[in-house]
């Protein structure tokens, strides 16, 4: 009977917060800094080949984020928050890592152009808020995720000095834990500034740069191109979410 109790209980709470549950919407923009650095190996004609060189390709790009959640815990001392974030952000992975490994302004200058790596990234993070009483103007929050990356690299295309052709770009989903923590200003009810760390730690081992390569005026090659790591990132964002 004490067991039931309690569960009816729970219930009871879980269903009166949820009754509560406010939805919200918000933007963000800001800065990712993102480390990609491994030794480079390739695959041509069912041959694999491991080089000996560490390409260091990380860099800094822009980022721009849309928000979509729910308050379902909005009333009381704590507060959870089911937080989607969907955000955009580009990278010059294949030029930077280029450049590092053969010198600054190799990869123009060798005739290259093209390779910038565009990353949709799909996060799904529960946000732990805390209420400060008597001062209730700023909510901190932290929360631990899952991150969704869908990671696009375009061609790259080959001028002289090299023979003319095209490198063609590669596309994945990468994965990781995500770590955010941050905090809401609590202008009104409905509008919240805020400002958002985030970490990423990622899975996996290696990360596929192109999947071909067409030499001008003859026919494909079977190629692909890998650097053994995965890409993660430290990202700085501030915007304005507002509750419905």
């Amino acid at each position: 009977m004490k067991v039931r109790f309690f569960n009816v209980l729970v219930l009871v709470l879980v269903l009166s917060s949820i009754s509560f549950s406010q939805f919200y919407l918000g933007a963000g923009v800001g800065f990712k800094s993102s480390g990609l650095k491994g030794i480079t190996k390739s695959v041509s004609n069912g041959q694999t080949n491991t080089g000996n060189t560490v390409e260091d390709a990380g860099n800094t790009g822009f980022n721009g984020t849309i928000y979509v959640g729910d308050q379902i815990m909005p009333v009381g001392i704590y507060k959870l928050d089911l937080n989607l974030e969907i955000s955009y952000s580009n990278f010059n992975y294949v030029e930077t890592g280029y450049n590092n490994t053969n010198g600054s302004g190799s990869f123009s200058g060798g005739g290259y152009s093209g390779g910038k790596t565009t990353v949709l990234s799909f996060d799904i993070l529960p946000l732990h808020r805390i209420a400060i009483p008597g001062f209730k103007l700023i909510s901190p929050f932290a929360g631990i995720g899952l991150g969704l990356n869908y990671l696009i690299t375009s061609d790259v295309t080959i001028g002289p000095p090299n023979q003319n052709g095209t490198l063609t770009g590669s596309s994945e989903l990468k994965m990781g834990l995500l770590i955010t923590y941050g905090a809401l200003i609590q202008v009104t009810n409905m509008i919240a500034p805020f400002i958002q760390f985030k970490h990423i730690i990622p899975f996996g081992s290696e990360t596929q740069v192109f999947q071909g390569y067409q030499p001008s005026g003859a026919a494909s090659q079977s190629y692909s191109s890998f650097i053994e790591d995965v890409p993660g990132y430290f990202n700085l964002q501030a915007g304005c979410r507002i509750t419905f």
